[in-house]
């Protein structure tokens, strides 16, 4: 049995036992007998001091009351619990057919204090004492049915006040104002029970609750409402598992059960939950999460079942962040406190029983049966951070929405998001899938239009050493899965990208020729246009989508930026062979202006890129013109490395002559070097 359990139990059944042992002397052997006993020998039945101002009896109609009972903690001055007054009227004969029959209890004023330090209360040494009367033999547990029947009626607590005070935790709950009405309670016969609690919390929150329970069929039907609970008071437990400086707003709860207590996990859970005003901060300061309003209407709950029908979720002004840090912590990682030790662990798990294994043949879990019947999320932003690299990266997501309706675990659903991003960027995204069987069936689609690709520059300084100077990007995303098989399409749309200066101060962690390509990819009008093609099976484990995506897109660029023909376009001539030639007459003491043109385009792919050696090879019939072969190679050389291309760059060769040669001419190529 759990320790908070037992301890309960042992607390209410001593307290409760000692009042029916005055509620006894008073019925039996008067008042001032019962008070005189109460006030001698509390010490004696409970090991603290107790006492009584009055009790009042009437041996003809069972009436009993009790005046001013206070039970005192060890020291025998501070008042642990007790009560203004009980009255109680009891039927004296039906307790000769083993019938205890209470007509009403009336309880005013109780007050109850409970201090709790580490594993010790202010209750322990009161435990301790009726534990060591107790025998150590363990007697064999007799189950047969008592012959006993309790039936009360009408029970009334009324004004009660309790304290609860974690000195450890620094945690203190008070409550007023509580007030307990059970109309019929009965254990052993066949009667209802019905039974309704309403108590004030002290710091903030209303609770109320109504339980029924048919005393025949064991079917309950529990009803509990909150209202306008301050989520503060529960922080004193929050911090022991993560580091939160302040937890603020106020909760409201309503909340159904129903069921049979026999089969307790098939009972049905209605309830609508209302937060508001939430913020959670961490030990900076810094707000982790706020919110303006969560709501959410459950229909039904069958845990069971794995069931789960909620007419709606609605969340207003949610705002978060995710940071990540050098230390390879991130906002949330932060919030954690450290788990526990073994030690701890062990030590927690003393007072608790051994958890039965499992048996072999288990019954699955039924299949998760959800729906969702409205879905809003709006107003809501989202702040990405990236302090791993050189340069911070930050980028918020504001006026986030998601809408979807009828939202099924077993069926086709979809959903709708759009965001704003900085400098009036947006993103649209749409998906249609199906969540139990979600690899049978999914699409998702993601445009993203008017991001200006300067806010990205952290990475690209990271990844390629050197930032974006000007650009806006567009992208257009569809992927789908059928039957585990990917297909996704990524369309890439650039307007006037620009690389700004190459950065001394970092080291890239990727060598590629991103710059010879993107100048070889603007068109006239200064776009980029890219696709981006990824397949694949999800089934694979070693399957990852991004990993495809920059494999791909790697490729690409390399591919790109050593095919000259694409920068040269339709001013590209190519020989027999396939590859791109720049035709000159060695008979001319120089290149014509048509050819300095095309080598000067040439020059601009080299220039914008240290990873690109430009290769040009001059093939020629014979040797005899060595000389205007050499002159032609100098003059090109020269030419190129006075248009700022890097000798180290430069190749230029003269192939073996060859009689074949149709055109005599250089046949230019980029290579890639790492």
């Amino acid at each position: 049995m759990n320790k908070w359990l037992k301890i309960s139990l042992i607390v209410l059944s001593s307290l409760i036992g000692f009042i029916l042992l005055v509620l006894l002397f008073g019925t039996l052997f008067g008042g001032c007998v019962a008070k005189n006993y109460v006030n001698n020998h509390t010490e004696d039945i409970l090991g603290r001091r107790g006492s009584v101002e009055h009790v009042g009896m009437n041996l003809f109609t069972g009436h009993v009351a009790v005046n001013g009972l206070a039970i005192y903690e060890d020291n025998g001055t501070d008042k642990f619990a007790g009560f203004d007054t009980l009255d109680v009227d009891i039927s004296l004969l039906r307790l000769l057919g083993q019938t205890v029959y209470l007509r009403h209890i009336t309880l005013s004023g109780l007050d109850v204090r409970v201090l709790q330090n580490g594993s010790r209360f202010n209750f322990s040494s009161m435990l301790e004492f009726l534990q060591s009367d107790t025998t150590e033999t363990e007697e064999p547990q007799d189950t047969t049915p008592s012959p006993w029947v309790i039936s009360l009626h009408n029970i009334r607590f009324s004004n009660g006040r309790a304290n609860y005070h974690d000195v450890q935790r620094n945690s203190n709950w008070g409550f007023k104002d509580l007030d307990l009405h059970v109309p019929d309670f009965s254990i052993g016969g066949s009667e209802q029970t019905d039974a309704g609690l309403t108590l004030e919390f002290e710091n903030g929150g209303v609770l109320q609750a109504q339980a029924f329970i048919d005393g025949r069929t064991s079917d309950f039907d529990i009803s509990v409402g909150l209202d306008h609970f301050e989520l503060d008071q529960i922080k004193p437990y929050i911090v022991n598992v993560a580091y939160i400086d302040r937890l603020q707003g106020h909760l409201k709860l309503n909340a159904n059960a129903k069921g049979n207590l026999a089969d307790f996990a098939n009972a049905a859970i209605a309830a609508k939950v209302n937060l508001d005003n939430v913020d959670i901060r961490d030990l900076s300061h810094m707000s982790v999460a706020s919110m303006n309003h969560f709501a959410v209407d459950v229909k039904k709950i069958v845990p069971a079942q794995n069931l789960y029908d909620i007419n709606s979720i609605e969340i207003n002004g949610l705002k978060t962040r995710y940071e990540l840090f050098d230390d390879s912590t991130n906002t949330f990682s932060r919030l954690l406190a450290p788990s526990t030790s073994a030690t701890d662990s062990a030590s927690m798990q003393t007072d608790s029983v051994e958890a039965p294994a499992p048996e072999a043949d288990t019954v699955p879990a039924p299949e998760l049966k959800l729906r969702v019947g409205h879905l809003a999320l709006r107003d809501m932003a989202f702040t990405f951070a990236d302090h791993t690299l050189k340069d911070d990266f930050v980028f918020p997501i504001t006026d986030i929405k998601i809408e979807a309706d009828d939202i099924s675990s077993r069926g086709n659903n979809n959903a709708r998001v759009f965001a704003k991003m900085p400098n009036g960027g947006v993103t649209m995204v749409k998906w249609a899938g199906n969540i139990n069987h979600w690899k049978e069936m999914q699409r998702l689609s993601i445009n993203i239009k008017g991001l200006h690709i300067t806010d990205l520059s952290p990475y690209m300084v990271e990844y390629f050493g050197m930032p974006f100077a000007d650009g806006v990007f567009s992208f257009s995303s569809i992927n789908t899965i059928n039957h585990s098989q990917l297909n996704g399409k990524n369309e890439i749309d650039i307007y006037k990208p620009e690389f700004g200066e190459k950065r001394t101060d970092v080291k890239p962690r990727l060598h590629l020729p991103v710059r010879a390509a993107l100048y070889i990819l603007k068109d006239k009008d200064e776009k980029v246009n890219l696709s981006v093609p990824v397949s694949g099976n999800v089934d694979n484990p070693k399957f990852s989508y991004m990993k495809m995506v920059w494999k791909t897109l790697g490729n690409l660029i390399i591919k790109v930026a050593t095919s000259p023909a694409r920068l040269l376009g339709s001013d590209a001539s190519v020989n027999e062979n396939g590859e791109v030639f720049i035709e000159v007459d060695m008979e001319e003491p120089s290149f014509t202006s048509e050819q300095l043109y095309q080598i000067d385009q040439l020059a601009e792919i080299a220039k914008n890129d240290e990873f690109l050696v430009l290769s040009m090879e001059l093939q020629v019939r014979n040797a005899k013109d060595s000389v205007s072969h050499q002159r032609h190679n100098n003059i090109l050389q020269h030419h190129l490395v006075g248009l700022g291309v890097p000798e180290k760059q430069i190749e230029i060769t003269t192939a073996q002559p060859n009689r074949d040669v149709k055109k005599e001419g250089y046949v230019v190529a980029t290579r890639y070097k790492e």
